[in-house]
């Protein structure tokens, strides 16, 4: 018996995805039933009873292309999932059982549907002439995004981290005050965003450069006085930086090195 899923698929690039289950069966065969599980074996979600229509429930009913035949085997027909419109409630493990009247079989496998993040920023909120903010936050992704605030030398401690899942996507903060004094001139700060499970990592830099507040700052936007609001800051100059988006070896090189 083998299982075919996608492990990582991204929401919003396909119109469906095909889940397969193949096995092998003899010239004596006799009660053959195809299960699709998802997270667990409590009740299917995709039944077929060989010589009768494939049924979809729970989270799938409506979901799958019931016409797909997978092969035109007679009893292979329809062992296959064709979920259409993939979206990241159905992210988890899918579980395949087929049995007859004489045996019985199963395979399990993850699938992910992961989302980039919609909005990524690095701010810099100067809260004195002796201190700084740095806020990293990242909104619209799925699965839950995890977020490193670090130098070119070294991983910055103190962060503090907030997340909260927002109609299905996460939105994911993380921040640290910095003195002044213990700050090169000028200072790089790196934000790195990873979606572990799905193999994906993008980051942000930004120079910063210690000092008394700049009596000409940047306007930072509404969202950006929003942030720095909930951080707690009290600052009078908010400054944001431009994305760099990693090419997908050194997305690679990041996670590996985590």
């Amino acid at each position: 018996m083998k299982i075919v899923v996608p492990e990582i698929i991204q929401y919003g690039v396909q119109d469906a995805v095909i889940l397969d289950c193949d096995y092998t069966y003899g010239n004596n065969t006799s009660g053959l039933v195809v299960k699709w599980f998802f997270r667990n074996k409590a009740r299917p979600v995709y039944q077929w009873i060989v010589s009768q229509k494939p049924q979809d429930m729970g989270i799938l009913r409506g979901r799958v292309d019931l016409t797909y035949r997978a092969s035109n085997e007679p009893l292979k027909m329809h062992r296959a999932l064709r979920i259409v419109k993939p979206n990241t409630d159905i992210s988890g493990d899918y579980t395949c059982v087929v049995s007859t009247f004489m045996e019985e079989d199963s395979r399990t496998k993850q699938m992910i549907v992961f989302v980039p993040e919609t909005n990524f920023r690095l701010i810099q909120n100067k809260t004195n002439d002796d201190t700084v903010n740095v806020i990293c936050a990242a909104d619209g992704a799925f699965p839950a995004p995890n977020l490193t605030l670090a130098t070119p030398e070294r991983r910055l401690d103190g962060v503090s981290h907030k997340l909260k899942l927002v109609n299905g996507r996460y939105s994911a903060v993380a921040s640290v005050t910095l003195l002044d004094a213990d700050l090169p001139s000028p200072a790089e700060f790196i934000c790195t965003l990873r979606i572990l499970l799905a193999k994906y990592a993008v980051r942000k830099e930004a120079i910063y450069y210690p000092g008394p507040i700049s009596t000409t700052p940047e306007m930072p936007t509404a969202a950006d006085m929003q942030l720095a609001a909930a951080i707690g800051s009290k600052g009078t100059s908010t400054r944001t930086v431009i994305a760099l988006v990693l090419l997908p070896a050194l997305a690679h090189s990041l996670l590996a090195g985590k």
